[in-house]
């Protein structure tokens, strides 16, 4: 019997695919809701003409590990020190963040052309280890009044030829770089859309970052491409007179958008987008209340960055 205890290790790879060797005294991850496969591939079906009936067996190929896991928000504790969650954010498409000292670290995604970050990765289920190398991924956010904010990771990644799965255990694991959050409220929270600060029940995103698997002669390897990010605020719908997002959603009109969270200096974020369209209006009741659902499109209209980050 193996016991559900998971412990993850990741570290930015300085060479694609070479394993970086992440450590518990440097590279543990405090995750929530773990879960993976141990290994995750393709079937080649032969689909041979027999003379009985019945399945015939099948090949196994394009072998990969897949993985996701979420991460609670919060900073780094210091001003002008990047969080842990941004180097996991840098192998999802966006680039290393740009630190001051003592003020903050911003974090854009990267341009297009630019080096590719990919994560070695160590997964232990008690003293079961499972390495993925090359791995990259996708993330979503969440923002949900009442709760912690958090970042869902999802991975892909190569097998390592040298002892991808063995008994080792993890060892100490130093987790004191990820610190504790503080919940979304009206005291630690501030949310604006088009300039307007509406009561805000959820605001939830999905950076849409496409990962595929690359199985070709000569070249095998997990490729990150475009993103598309978008995201959903749901709050209690304004007076028309106050804001008018209907006339926002029938013209089609860009607006800004931003979140801040946290009070403390070291343990505040700070997301924005300068360019935002609302796509659709949903309208549905919560305790007799009016609520709109706003489905949001962060383009890069006039080259804005889409989603920028700033921990501070």
């Amino acid at each position: 019997m193996v016991d559900w205890v998971a412990v993850v290790l990741a570290k930015k790879e300085g060479t694609y695919g070479v394993d970086s060797a992440p450590t518990g005294a440097a590279n543990g991850i405090l995750t929530r809701n773990y879960s993976a496969k141990p290994v995750d591939m393709d079937r080649i079906e032969r689909n041979l003409d027999t003379r009985v009936f019945g399945a015939l067996a099948s090949v196994p190929s394009n072998e990969r590990r897949t993985s996701s896991y979420e991460v609670e928000i919060a900073g780094s504790g210091t001003a002008g020190q990047a969080p842990g969650w941004m180097e996991l954010l840098e192998a999802c498409g966006m680039a290393a963040p740009v630190l001051t000292a003592g003020q903050d670290a911003v974090q854009n995604f990267a341009a297009p052309g630019a080096s590719a970050t990919s994560l070695s990765q160590y997964d232990f289920l008690s003293d079961q280890r499972r390495k993925s190398v090359g791995m990259v991924g996708s993330f979503t956010m969440d923002f949900t009044a009442g709760a912690y904010g958090f970042i869902g990771f999802n991975w892909m990644g190569l097998i390592p030829p040298a002892s991808p799965f063995d008994k080792t255990a993890p060892g100490a694991v130093d987790l004191t770089r990820w610190k504790e959050p503080v919940e979304v409220n009206i005291d630690n929270t501030e949310f604006l859309l088009d300039g307007y600060a509406p009561a805000l029940r959820s605001w939830r995103a999905d950076a849409g970052v496409a990962t595929a698997m690359r199985n070709l002669v000569g070249k095998r390897y997990v490729r990150r491409g475009n993103h598309s990010f978008t995201s959903t605020a749901v709050i209690e719908a304004p007076d028309i007179a106050t804001k008018n997002f209907i006339q926002s959603l029938r013209t089609g009109g860009l607006v800004s958008w931003s979140i801040e969270h946290g009070v403390a200096a070291g343990n505040i974020f700070h997301a924005a987008s300068a360019k935002v369209q609302i796509t659709d209006i949903t309208e549905s009741k919560e305790d007799d209340t009016l609520m709109w659902t706003l489905a949001l499109r962060h383009t890069v209209e006039g080259g804005s960055a889409d989603f920028t980050i700033t921990a501070k």
